[in-house]
Order: C-alpha cells, then sequence, then structure tokens
C-alpha cells in the first residue's frame, strides 16, 4: 500500500518544474515529462513539503485534530477563519479575521515570552 501523497506536492512539482525551465526558452508541459519525470518530482516535492512542516514554515495539509481550525489566506491577502458548527459543516463555514487594534501587542515581548510565529501570507 502507497501513503497518499499531499495534493500541494503535485503542485510545488509542477511550479519547481517551470522554474528550472525559465530562460530556456522551452517549458515543456507537465503532461509532457513521462510518467517516470513526473513521479520523481512529486516524490522530491513531498519531501520538501514534508520538510517545510517539520520545520514549521507551511502547516500540515490535514486537521491535526477535531479541535483544530483553519486558518485561511485568500489570493487578495484576506484573513478567515473557520467556523465549526453542529451539525459539522466539514470547513466549509468560515468568517472573515479583522484587525482589532484596541487588542495591539507588541510581537517582540510576546516572542521573548517564548510564542512561536509563522508568517502565512501578507494582507492589503
Amino acid at each position: 500500500m502507497t501513503t497518499p501523497i499531499d495534493p500541494r506536492a503535485r503542485r510545488l512539482a509542477e511550479h519547481r518544474q517551470r522554474i528550472a525551465h525559465e530562460g530556456t526558452g522551452y517549458v515543456p508541459a507537465w503532461n509532457d515529462l513521462t510518467q517516470e519525470q513526473r513521479d520523481q518530482s512529486i516524490g522530491e516535492a513531498a519531501n520538501w513539503l514534508r520538510a517545510a512542516v517539520e520545520a514549521g514554515l507551511t502547516p500540515l495539509g490535514e486537521r491535526p485534530t477535531d479541535e483544530h481550525d483553519a486558518v485561511w489566506l485568500d489570493e487578495q491577502g484576506g484573513l478567515w477563519g473557520e467556523y465549526q458548527t453542529s451539525p459539522p459543516s466539514y470547513g466549509d463555514a468560515i468568517l472573515p479575521l479583522v484587525w482589532a487594534s484596541e487588542e495591539c501587542s507588541s510581537k517582540r515581548e510576546l516572542e521573548g515570552q517564548g510564542l512561536g510565529f509563522r508568517l502565512i501570507g501578507w494582507s492589503q
């Protein structure tokens, strides 16, 4: 039995393949690669993705536990938080997250207290 590959690994492999051919004048389409080339690229991308997850650079692709809620960054930089409903919405219900300026804290002080932060994107 093979381990399922995180779908983000294929996206990563496709983009890596495109980047590797930038400036050459020819970028072969993903589907023009042999199955062996695609499998090798996806395997390498899966390893890099795993390393990024373990290094805290990107989140797990799946929900760690039922108590975890997803935080999403949209293409315009908007932040969204998953809203657990009863019965469960299975990740379909989300709310926009808004800045609460009256609750501003010093990131440096919080880090000094041992709290770690992970950059997930840029808002507008």
